[in-house]
């Protein structure tokens, strides 16, 4: 299936999956393997914290960035830049043919602060309760990139 194809039915799923289905399914319905990447990548990435006081954006892109080069990209189309300490970004390609014209899929890696005496909870720490994800960037913008993470790799 062509990578734009895939990436839309993937995306369609994960997105539904975060609002309610992937933690609701019938426990006779294990998670698929692609369900179990995406949740490893995402776990991952939401356990990072990237807030601006005390957070490391560079130690989230490079970790998505050993994600990538595990995935088979090669290292030469993966590069981590940084503007100085705990800042970072992770810019990959993956090739396409030449046919169509490139698609380029964006997602931030920083989060608002979190300071943990205003949740009830770590909020660095995935949970799932009552059907739904929750923790620091759960939905802006930790999911989006690593559903991209999950689709490059796919």
């Amino acid at each position: 299936m062509p990578f734009h194809l895939r990436l839309g039915v993937l995306a369609t799923i994960i997105v539904g999956a975060l609002v309610g289905g992937l933690c609701c399914a019938p426990a006779a319905e294990p998670l698929s393997a692609d369900q179990r990447a995406f949740l490893d990548i995402y776990r991952e990435l939401i356990e990072i914290n990237t807030t601006e006081s005390s957070g490391d954006t560079l130690r989230a892109a490079e970790a998505m960035a050993a994600r990538l080069r595990d995935g088979g990209l090669p290292a030469t189309d993966i590069k981590v830049l940084s503007s100085g300490p705990r800042k970072g970004n992770l810019v990959a390609r993956l090739r396409g043919t030449g046919v169509r014209r490139p698609l380029l899929l964006l997602a931030h890696l920083d989060v608002v602060e979190a300071k943990r005496e205003d949740w009830d909870f770590d909020p660095f720490k995935l949970q799932e309760v009552d059907g739904y994800f929750r923790a620091r960037g759960a939905i802006d913008d930790k999911a989006m990139a690593a559903i991209f993470v999950a689709n490059m790799i796919g």
